[in-house]
């Protein structure tokens, strides 16, 4: 990291460049945020489902992956997080209110940035959002997190994991998830691990919501929870909750269904009771 850098980031806090694709001319403005380890890439089949006279699309590497940098510093907070694609869409002379569909880590920024700006967001609709934490009034959720806190800490602790790339089970986690990592985007991920996914707040964000919100989740997904998710909104009429048979990835199946609901010809399945057999 050269001093500039270091002067201008660091010291004086100025927003790093995302790296983005943009696509599309439409009045509609939607922001795609992808998941931990990955990459603007895995929104490619959404992107081809949304017609670009309707949609203009912005699809962003999130700091740290992909193209975007990636400071061996920073926190990687979810507000470091969000800061970074809110000064992207100050630059691109965005102010809302526009649509955020939120992938896995990206459903913590996206909801984030709907708690702590709504005037910006119109509509989110967050795919297998990783909600993690102690709900005193959900103690079923509250013990799966902590088996998978244990294990994300145990990862988050183990470097050489990502790097044994002929091992089966790295392989087979690696198909399943989505994930992929390059030695410098180790820390990136360790960090957003800890800091963004561990320690989020992203349920009582979600509780008080006033912006209509879809949560989907895929009944083959065994990376993130979806125990307790019925009752834990029921009380809020602005999210409705969605089941689609799929894994954890963006595959065509789920890019269609995430563009229908997009343009509003999802099924309405309301809550589905098989949220909680997870």
């Amino acid at each position: 990291m050269g001093f500039l850098d270091t002067l201008w980031h660091r010291l004086l806090g100025r927003p790093y460049r995302l790296d983005f694709i943009e696509a599309g001319y439409g009045r509609q403005t939607v922001v795609l945020l992808h998941g931990l380890a990955a990459s603007k890439d895995v929104w490619r089949r959404l992107i081809e489902e949304l017609p670009p006279d309707r949609w203009r699309i912005i699809a962003p590497d999130l700091l740290g992956f992909g193209m975007s940098p990636k400071p061996q510093w920073g926190k990687y907070t979810v507000q470091e997080h969000a800061r970074m694609v809110l000064a992207l869409l100050k630059r691109q002379r965005i102010d809302g209110p526009v649509h955020f569909v939120g992938h896995s880590m990206g459903c913590l920024v996206a909801a984030h940035l709907a708690a702590t700006r709504p005037k910006l967001v119109k509509r989110l609709i967050l795919y297998e959002p990783p909600l993690l934490g102690e709900v005193p009034d959900f103690p079923g959720h509250g013990k799966r997190s902590a088996r998978y806190r244990a294990l994300f800490e145990y990862i988050a602790s183990h470097p050489e994991l990502a790097h044994v790339e002929n091992r089966l089970m790295w392989r087979m986690a690696r198909k399943l998830s989505g994930l992929h990592l390059s030695k410098e985007e180790w820390y990136p991920f360790e960090q957003s691990l800890r800091n963004t996914i561990l320690e989020q707040r992203t349920y009582y964000e979600l509780k008080g919501m006033t912006i209509p919100t879809d949560i989907v989740y895929g009944r083959l997904d065994f990376v993130v929870i979806r125990q307790g998710v019925r009752e834990m909104f029921h009380a809020n009429k602005n999210i409705k909750l969605h089941l689609v048979t799929d894994m954890h990835g963006i595959s065509a199946r789920s890019a269609r269904y995430l563009a229908n609901l997009l343009k509003g010809s999802a099924k309405k399945r309301g809550v589905n009771t098989s949220l909680n057999r997870h």
